[in-house]
C-alpha cells in the first residue's frame, strides 16, 4: 500500500513537471506569444522611415512611422478585436487619428489619417456640426464603436505634419507608449545593420584625453557591415562624460533609432539603454539620453553615461565611479548596438588610464653649445616614451631626443652636449601608445611672456566645471598661475600642459554671477604682473529657483530644470541677421545639456508693432536664425519663451511678408488643367494660414496651406474659362506683414 502510494505522488509531480515545462514557454516567452495577436496595420509594405522613441526636437517619437509610397487613400486595419474609443481632428501635429482600445487593455493610434470609414466620417459630421469647428480636437465616443481584428477602420493620408504616411502608437493599459516592433508581427526583415559613426569624449575634471580638454572625436573605422574599431587609443588622466554616434538604417534605407545601446568596460556591463516603453513625463529624459546640441532627426548622438535623474538607464551606474575602480593600465571598450530586428553591431576601442605626468626643472641653463638642468621631480612611469623637443624661438625643431627613465627617486642631473646657440624652447613630450598625453614647456630666456599685455583663451564647460585654454606657443607653464576670485572667495588653480594649449580648470566658487580671473606672470617664482578678466556665469543649483538679469534680458530657472549642479557662461554675440536686431545677442554656453522643468529666456522692450517682434535662436549648424515661440505680456512689454536648451537668443523684428508663387501649371489647355499649386513660404514668424484668401476670376475658394510642402492646391478648377483668368492669393504671416499677388493665366 505505501509503495502504490508512493507511486501516485511520483505520477502526479511528473505530471505538475510536464505542465510546468509545457508552460515555460508561455512564463517566459509571453511576449512573443503576445506577438501572434497584433497585424499588421496596412496591406502594403513600403516599409518605416521613423523608428520608436527617436529625437525630436522636445520629446521622444511616441511611435513608428510606416511609408505610403508618397500617396494616400491605403487602407488601414485594426491590429486586433476592440473597439474606437477616441476621434481626433486637427488641423496641425497629428491630424486626423483613430484610438482603438483592444481586449487586452492596449491601445493601438493611427495619426496622418485621410479619411474614416463611413460609419465613423457620420459621427466626425455631427461633432463638427454640434461644435461649429472643422477641427473640433479629440472627441470621446458615448458608444464605442466596436471593430474586429482585420477590419477597415480607415485610410492612410498625410493630415497634420508631414508628407504622406502613416504614424502608429501603441500605449499599455497605463498608457505608457510601447514599441510597436515588438508588439506587431513585421511583415519582412531589415538585414541592415547600425551604423557607428564617432565617440565623443568631454571632459569632466583635472582630466586629459589624449593630451587636449574639452571636447575630443574619435572616429570608427568599419572591419564590416557590424563590425567597428576605433584605431587610436584613448589615452585619459581623469573622468569624461562618453557619447556615441551610431544610427540604424531601416528597410527603406532611412536613418533611423536603434533599439538597443550597451557599453562595455572589460566585459562589465556599465551602461544599457533599451526603447522599449516610456510614459510622457519621461519626456523630460529626453536630453539624458540624446545630446540636445549633436542631435537631429536622423542623427543620433547618445550619452552612455548615467545621470541622476536617468530612470530610462538599466545599469544606474556611475561612470565616474567605474573609472576610479579601474587599475591605471590598459582596458578593453566594446559597444554593442541592436536594431529592432535583431541585427547587431559591435564597435570596440582601447582605453588607458594613466597618471597625469609631472616634472619639475631647475638650474636651466645653455652655455657652450651645451644645456645643463636639474630634474627635481619627475613622475611620468604611464610613458612608454618621454621625448625631448629643442626648439628656436619661433618653435621649430632643431634638436630632438629620448630620455631611457621616466621617474626617479632623487634629482637628477642632465646634460645636453653639442647644442647650437639657437636653442630658446625645451620641450618634455609624454607619448603611451604613440598618442602625446602630455608636455611640458621650458624656456632658456627667464624673461619670457613676463611683458604680455594681453592673453586669449577659450573657455569650455561641462556639468559645473569651467576650463580654459591658452595656445602652448606663447606661453609658459611654469611661469603662470590663475588666481580665481567670485564672490568673497578666491582660489589659486595650477596650470597643466596638455599636447598643444596649457589648460586650467576650477568649479565656481559661489552663486555670485561675476568671477574674476587673474593670470599671474612669474619670473623666477616671483609674480611680475596680473592679467585681469571676467567672466559671467550662471551657477545652477538643483531644487533652487534662480533667475539671472543682465540689462534687457532675464533668464528664469525652476527648481526642478536640473538634477545635479550645472553653470551656463553669459556671453555677447555679434551673428549676421537678416531680421532687424532690437537687443543684444546673447550666448548662454553650453549648448548641450538639457532642462528637465520650466525654463524661461526673456527680453523687455517697448517698440512699435509688438506683432512683429519675437524672439529668434541662432542655429549654429545652419549658421541661421530661427523664429521661436514667444509669447507677450503688454503689461510689462517682455517677450518671453520656453527654453529646452540652451543657445543664442536675440529679440528681432519680423518685417517681411510671405512670398507667394504660382507653380507652372503644366498645360495651356483648359481640360488638361487638374489643379493649380501656389507656393507660399515666409523667412520669419511664420504663414497665418487662417489669413489665406483665394479667389479665381472673382469668386472665392476654399483650400488649405500645407505647411510640409509648403504650398496650396487649388484643387477645384470648375472656375477656369478659355481665355484670361486671374488668380487672387492673399496671406499674411503671424508678425501681420501682408502678401497679395494676382496671376494671369491663359488657356485654350
Amino acid at each position: 500500500m505505501l509503495l502504490s502510494l508512493k507511486l501516485v505522488k511520483i505520477s502526479l509531480m511528473i505530471k505538475v513537471c510536464s505542465i510546468f515545462l509545457w508552460l515555460l514557454p508561455v512564463l517566459f516567452f509571453a511576449e512573443e506569444v503576445h506577438v501572434e495577436k497584433y497585424r499588421w496595420p496596412l496591406n502594403i509594405n513600403n516599409g518605416y522611415s521613423s523608428s520608436f522613441q527617436e529625437f525630436r526636437n522636445n520629446h521622444f517619437h511616441a511611435g513608428i512611422d510606416l511609408r505610403t509610397f508618397q500617396k494616400i487613400g491605403y487602407p488601414v486595419y485594426a491590429l486586433a478585436d476592440g473597439k474606437v474609443v477616441k476621434i481626433r481632428v486637427v488641423k496641425r501635429g497629428s491630424g486626423r487619428g483613430l484610438y482603438l482600445k483592444h481586449h487586452d487593455g492596449h491601445t493601438s493610434i493611427f495619426f496622418h489619417l485621410d479619411r474614416f470609414i463611413p460609419a465613423l466620417e457620420k459621427i466626425v459630421k455631427r461633432v463638427q456640426g454640434a461644435t461649429g469647428k472643422k477641427y473640433f480636437g479629440n472627441y470621446d465616443l458615448k458608444n464605442p464603436f466596436p471593430v474586429k481584428k482585420d477590419d477597415l477602420i480607415a485610410y492612410s493620408g498625410e493630415t497634420g505634419y508631414g508628407f504622406p504616411h502613416l504614424h502608429l502608437e501603441i500605449r499599455d493599459p497605463q498608457y505608457r507608449a510601447v514599441n510597436p516592433f515588438k508588439l506587431i508581427k513585421l511583415p519582412a526583415n531589415d538585414s541592415n545593420f547600425p551604423v557607428l559613426r564617432s565617440l565623443l569624449l568631454r571632459n569632466k575634471s583635472e582630466s586629459l584625453i589624449n593630451g587636449r580638454m574639452g571636447e575630443t572625436r574619435f572616429k570608427f573605422n568599419r572591419v564590416n557591415d557590424s563590425h567597428y574599431y576605433v584605431e587610436e587609443p584613448l589615452v585619459v588622466t581623469g573622468k569624461f562624460d562618453l557619447l556615441l554616434n551610431v544610427r540604424d538604417i531601416s528597410d527603406t534605407g532611412k536613418y533611423v533609432a536603434p533599439y538597443e545601446i550597451s557599453f562595455y568596460i572589460n566585459n562589465r556591463n556599465t551602461f544599457c539603454l533599451r526603447f522599449d516603453r516610456f510614459a510622457w513625463e519621461d519626456n523630460n529624459q529626453l536630453g539624458f539620453v540624446y545630446d540636445m546640441f549633436y542631435s537631429s532627426s536622423g542623427n543620433y548622438f547618445y550619452n552612455l553615461f548615467f545621470q541622476n535623474g536617468f530612470e530610462m538607464e538599466m545599469n544606474k551606474l556611475d561612470l565616474d565611479s567605474v573609472f576610479d575602480q579601474l587599475d591605471a593600465g590598459r582596458h578593453e571598450c566594446k559597444i554593442l548596438v541592436k536594431d529592432n530586428y535583431e541585427n547587431i553591431s559591435k564597435g570596440i576601442f582601447t582605453l588607458y588610464k594613466i597618471e597625469t605626468p609631472l616634472i619639475e626643472i631647475e638650474n636651466l641653463a645653455l652655455k657652450n653649445n651645451r644645456i645643463e638642468l636639474d630634474i627635481i621631480r619627475l613622475k611620468a612611469k604611464s610613458s612608454d616614451e618621454i621625448v625631448l623637443n629643442l626648439l628656436d624661438i619661433q618653435g621649430q625643431k632643431l634638436y630632438s631626443g629620448k630620455m631611457d627613465y621616466s621617474e626617479i627617486d632623487e634629482p637628477r642631473n642632465l646634460v645636453l652636449d653639442g647644442i647650437g646657440e639657437k636653442v630658446f624652447f625645451l620641450d618634455f613630450i609624454f607619448k603611451k601608445q604613440g598618442v602625446v598625453y602630455g608636455s611640458r614647456r621650458f624656456c632658456l630666456d627667464k624673461d619670457y611672456g613676463v611683458d604680455l599685455k594681453n592673453i586669449e583663451f577659450e573657455t569650455f564647460l561641462n556639468r559645473d566645471v569651467i576650463f580654459l585654454m591658452i595656445d602652448h606657443p606663447r606661453f609658459l607653464a611654469e611661469n603662470i598661475e590663475l588666481n580665481v576670485i567670485q564672490g568673497e572667495r578666491s582660489i589659486s588653480v595650477k596650470s597643466i600642459g596638455g599636447d598643444e594649449n596649457i589648460y586650467f580648470c576650477f568649479k565656481p566658487l559661489s552663486l555670485a554671477n561675476d568671477i574674476q580671473i587673474e593670470f599671474l606672470l612669474k619670473k623666477e617664482n616671483e609674480i611680475v604682473k596680473s592679467i585681469t578678466h571676467r567672466l559671467r556665469v550662471i551657477h545652477l543649483i538643483q531644487e533652487t529657483k534662480q533667475t539671472f538679469r543682465d540689462n534687457d534680458f532675464r533668464a528664469d530657472f525652476f527648481p526642478n530644470a536640473i538634477k545635479e549642479p550645472k553653470v551656463l557662461k553669459f556671453d555677447i554675440v555679434d551673428h549676421d541677421s537678416q531680421f532687424p536686431v532690437l537687443s543684444r545677442q546673447v550666448s548662454l554656453y553650453p549648448y548641450h545639456f538639457p532642462f528637465l522643468d520650466y525654463v524661461y529666456y526673456q527680453f523687455s522692450k517697448l517698440v512699435e508693432n509688438p506683432l512683429q517682434v519675437g524672439i529668434f535662436k541662432f542655429d549654429s549648424k545652419r549658421r541661421k536664425w530661427r523664429y521661436v515661440f514667444t509669447s507677450y505680456d503688454k503689461q510689462t512689454y517682455t517677450y518671453k519663451t520656453k527654453v529646452i536648451a540652451s543657445g543664442i537668443f536675440a529679440l528681432m523684428r519680423d518685417i517681411y511678408p510671405p512670398e507667394i508663387k504660382l507653380a507652372k501649371t503644366g498645360s495651356r489647355f483648359k481640360s488638361k488643367i487638374k489643379r493649380i499649386v501656389l507656393r507660399i513660404t515666409d523667412k520669419g514668424k511664420g504663414v497665418n494660414d487662417e489669413s489665406l484668401r483665394i479667389l479665381v476670376n472673382g469668386q472665392p475658394v476654399e483650400c488649405e496651406y500645407d505647411p510640409d510642402w509648403r504650398h496650396v492646391i487649388i484643387q477645384d478648377v470648375r472656375g477656369l474659362a478659355r481665355g484670361r483668368n486671374v488668380i487672387k492669393a492673399s496671406v499674411r504671416d503671424y508678425a501681420g506683414n501682408v502678401s497679395s499677388r494676382n496671376f494671369n493665366i491663359f488657356l485654350n
